[in-house]
């Protein structure tokens, strides 16, 4: 059987693909998947267009990758809300970073004699979620060396003054000015370097 034979074309249809910026993430996390030829976002219609071989990926695989990075697919059932409030509800956060304000940002940003790391984000971004615990681990970690913040893009305007183009984005201040920049899915050693150079 030829190669052009075996790819199957499927339009999968995706939830809480709230903005622009989450479709390059998708589209490369998809497209490394073995037997994946090509991954095509379209924001307007909600969908992630997706070429593959069905002989070496089923279509499960490629939903699974899509809720690793916390969307979901439309056609499948999930957990009701009430539900997740319940599970979320017993936990307890164990350490948590502080949110700041634009009113708070230059005292404890500008001003901090550490180094300090910014995450900006929104509540409604699903890949923010993912970040945010790498984000609290290495808080925990460098919690003597470097402060660590939340900034909540819907509802300052701080983040317009550093050329935040995408979200998560997590900055990492020194001495006032902006030492360095992360972005996607940052891994935790990724975050101490930054903040330890």
């Amino acid at each position: 059987m030829k190669k052009a034979e075996r790819l199957t074309v499927r339009n999968i249809p995706v939830v809480r693909m709230d903005c622009p910026t989450c479709i390059p993430l998708l589209e490369r996390e998809v497209a490394r998947l073995n037997g994946v030829y090509e991954a095509r976002g379209n924001y307007m219609a909600r969908t992630l267009k997706v070429t593959y071989d069905s002989t070496t990926i089923s279509v499960s695989e490629i939903e699974s990758a899509i809720e690793r990075l916390g969307y979901q697919v439309t056609y499948k059932k999930y957990p009701s809300v009430a539900s997740r409030l319940k599970g979320l509800f017993k936990k307890k956060k164990p350490y948590s970073v502080q949110v700041l304000s634009d009113t708070d940002f230059q005292d404890k940003v500008l001003h901090s004699p550490k180094p300090v790391a910014v995450l900006f984000s929104s509540p409604k971004c699903p890949i923010c979620k993912m970040v945010e615990p790498v984000f609290l681990e290495s808080a925990k970690a460098l919690e003597s060396e470097a402060d660590f913040y939340q900034m909540d893009v819907t509802s300052s305007e701080t983040w317009h003054h550093y050329e935040i183009l995408g979200i998560p984005a997590i900055l990492i201040f020194e001495e006032g000015k902006v030492k360095d920049r992360l972005s996607s899915l940052p891994k935790k050693d990724q975050i101490q370097k930054a903040l330890q150079s």
